[in-house]
């Protein structure tokens, strides 16, 4: 589970401090070489340090303790008459009265000055840390182009997207949510943290778990939002600008909960939950395709969604075939060619369209 972002804030304080154990500094080592940024991060705590240990220092200097020593150091040699050393007395002591004076008054301005720096500076030190915590984090997009594409969040959950998908979230997870936007077809994996919801924005939904793997279509063939449950638990609501409407009549109230198995579809404003029947939802991802009777419109369906392909009926009368077959991991032409042979269908691939053709079924 990923640790707090103060979390090693704290420790690098308390390395500084003198309070790290041992096995805390093995730690905070192995974090600043795991990213760069992390380096940059623990140089800048550094310098602040260094600069409150400096105010410290230069403050316990005492001013007088180093006249004494410096009167020690400093030598007068009689030369010459009585009268010589007399008057090289006097100066000297005339010398030494005036920087007493000239010490006194010079050793309180310093000394304020840097009192005032060395607070300045440990107030500077937490708001430093406190600046980093809550400044706007950096937004990172992620797109997948054609095919499929995976992806890391922040905090260990795990994205495949389909072609065209497209996810943003931010570089650090902040705050009380994890929270991403999504446009397109995707399989999430999230890492659990019940302390920290995860949230998915699309089009006034959103989708809150805390440790749950699922597949979501933002915008299916028919238009509609999908979400197929894997395992966890899930909460779907309608979101308008981050805020959570109230329903409009004869929908479903918010939250409305999915189960592991479960299916559910959001049209206009009106949410469907069901069992899942689709064996196929996740071959785009998997490569794995299972027809059971399945007829030949939703054939070709599930077809152009895996293999990215067009695959049309150039008959309407061919929908009422059914077929009943399991590909893995075969390519599209070996699927056609087991189509052809199957069906008593033509098959013309143009490479951009795939047209199914022939006198139908009844």
């Amino acid at each position: 589970m990923e640790k707090d972002p103060t979390y090693f804030e704290e420790l690098i304080a308390r390395y500084f401090s003198g309070e790290a154990t041992s096995a805390e500094i093995l730690e905070l080592s192995a974090w600043i070489g795991e990213n760069p940024e992390h380096k940059t991060i623990f140089g800048e705590s550094q310098y602040a340090w260094m600069a409150v240990e400096e105010a410290r220092v230069v403050e316990a200097v005492n001013v007088d303790t180093e006249w004494e020593a410096f009167e020690k150091r400093v030598e007068i040699r009689e030369k010459g008459s009585d009268n010589v050393h007399d008057e090289v007395r006097h100066g000297f002591s005339l010398f030494a009265n005036r920087y007493s004076l000239f010490a006194r008054d010079v050793k309180v301005l310093p000394m304020l000055f840097l009192r005032i720096a060395s607070i300045i500076v440990l107030l500077a030190l937490p708001s430093f840390f406190l600046y980093r915590y809550l400044q706007t984090p950096t937004i990172k997009e992620f797109a997948a182009g054609p095919g499929r594409a995976e992806t890391l969040l922040p905090d260990g959950s795990q994205v495949t997207l389909n072609s065209g998908a497209v996810i943003k979230y931010p570089e650090k997870f902040k705050g009380k949510k994890r929270a991403v936007s999504l446009e397109g077809e995707a399989y999430f994996d999230v890492a659990h943290n019940a302390s920290k919801p995860f949230i998915i924005s699309t089009d006034g939904i959103r989708v809150e778990v805390k440790g749950t793997s699922f597949y979501i279509n933002t915008h299916s063939w028919s238009g509609d939002f999908e979400l197929v449950l894997t395992s966890g638990k899930v909460d779907l609501f309608f979101d308008q600008d981050g805020t959570i409407r109230e329903p409009e009549p004869g929908e479903k109230r918010f939250p409305v909960h999915v189960e592991p198995g479960q299916k559910a579809v959001i049209h206009g404003h009106q949410i469907t939950i069901s069992p899942n029947t689709d064996a196929n939802y996740m071959a785009w991802k998997t490569r794995k395709i299972t027809f059971n009777n399945e007829p030949l419109n939703s054939v070709a369906a599930t077809l152009s969604k895996v293999y990215q392909a067009n695959v049309c009926l150039g008959n309407p009368s061919l929908a009422q075939c059914r077929l009943t077959a399991t590909f893995d991991n075969q390519s599209l032409e070996s699927v056609l060619n087991v189509l052809k042979a199957t069906l008593d269908v033509d098959i013309r691939n143009s490479g951009s369209l795939v047209e199914i053709s022939g006198k139908g079924c009844r």
